[in-house]
């Protein structure tokens, strides 16, 4: 086969040439478009507009004046076309409710920025009336430090604040253990959440007032004023030293002067010491839905009866306010328990030189054993104070 191809290439060569030559032949010519030399060009029209400028403008007069953020409701589709409506929810201005425009826009933004055009616009003109005015900062009580101010002088729990949200919208309500009510409502939407808890703590100090218990030495702007003693109590009882020999001091007699640069917690610490105790440990756990409140407690590892928890509290803002509540809680509980040991030692020993001597006395140990009194390690401890 391919000797003979070879043999007669020439010819099959000739053969395609002349059947390519009859196709083209069979072609029509091709046409020519005439074109008019006096036609006019196409010329480009306008579809719409991209522009953020009075959205950011508005934007930033709002939060300038520190009005509630605007509420954008939109309607339609890509198809038919946008509709918006703008409002200023909690705001008491009828002409910045329900501002809309008739015309459709061609996307969501476009229709925001003739919007937000129309709304500055206005909100300019109230602002130039009087009618719109600055927030401002630092106004009126702070009720939030007040009610925190008012459960710790009288050895209260600390408030619960609840945050609830609609939309751009903040509400709050209060619980306090051992009040059934719940202060504030859901009703009174405020721009902030640091304002909804000042509205509902203002609803608390008012329900405090009508009781009457509320003081009348309160600072409007942080929390109650307390009168400057002249001595502060203390947390480390001192044995007086003019008590006559043979005769055991009281506790009465016992002198409760500290410095008056210790804090609880550092008072915490230095009387676990006398009473030998290990180094207090606070345990804090923040609250899930805001971080700024702190509940905590203390705890004494290896301490036996007094390991802990000791002084908890609940949901204090602020760490170091909700440690200083915990230690002052637990400083307290502290000295009633070196009371309970003091009295006990002084009975013991009142015994040893009554005469009774020390048959006497372990018979009394025993007996508060057998009723479940203090412990041995405590029983040491009073008696090391007295000696002491």
């Amino acid at each position: 086969m391919d000797d003979f191809l070879n043999q007669h290439k020439s010819e099959y060569d000739a053969q395609v040439f002349a059947r390519e030559a009859a196709n083209t032949a069979k072609l029509p010519p091709s046409k020519k478009f005439k074109t008019d030399e006096n036609s006019v060009p196409l010329t480009p029209f306008a579809i719409g507009a991209r522009s953020s400028m009075h959205t950011i403008r508005l934007h930033e007069k709002y939060q300038a004046l520190g009005i509630p953020q605007p509420l954008f409701t939109y309607g339609g589709s890509g198809m038919e076309g946008w509709t918006v409506t703008v409002s200023f929810p909690g705001l008491d201005a009828k002409e910045l409710q329900g501002i809309s425009e008739e015309k459709k826009f061609n996307s969501k933004q476009e229709a925001k920025e003739a919007l937000s055009k129309r709304a500055l616009e206005i909100l300019e003109e109230l602002e130039n009336e009087g009618k719109v005015k600055k927030a401002e900062k630092g106004s009126g009580p702070n009720y939030v430090g007040q009610l925190l101010e008012f459960q710790r002088s009288t050895a209260s729990p600390q408030p619960t604040y609840n945050d609830y949200q609609s939309g751009t919208r903040f509400a709050c309500l209060i619980t306090i253990d051992g009040h059934a009510r719940e202060f504030g409502s859901l009703d009174s939407m405020s721009s902030s959440k640091k304002a909804a808890r000042q509205e509902a703590a203002r609803c608390a100090v008012e329900y405090f007032k009508s009781q009457g218990v509320w003081p009348e030495d309160v600072a409007s702007v942080g929390g109650i004023k307390k009168k400057k003693a002249a001595q502060q109590p203390s947390s480390i009882p001192e044995m007086d030293p003019a008590s006559t020999p043979g005769k055991f001091p009281t506790v009465a007699s016992i002198s409760t002067s500290s410095p008056n640069n210790m804090s609880n917690a550092q008072q915490v610490a230095s009387l676990a010491a006398v009473l030998s105790l290990p180094t207090p440990e606070w345990r804090f756990t923040p609250h899930p839905s805001d971080k700024d409140f702190h509940s905590v407690s203390c705890f004494f590892k290896g301490g036996g009866l007094h390991e802990g928890p000791i002084g908890e509290v609940r949901n204090i803002f602020g760490k170091k306010k909700a440690k200083e509540e915990c230690a002052r809680l637990t400083l307290h509980y502290l000295n009633e328990v070196r009371e309970r040991r003091v009295a006990y030692g002084q009975r013991m020993m009142e015994g040893i030189v009554g005469g009774g001597g020390e048959k006497e006395v372990l018979g009394q140990r025993q007996s508060e054993r057998e009723m479940g009194g203090v412990s041995d390690e405590e029983f040491e401890d009073a008696v090391e104070i007295l000696r002491g």
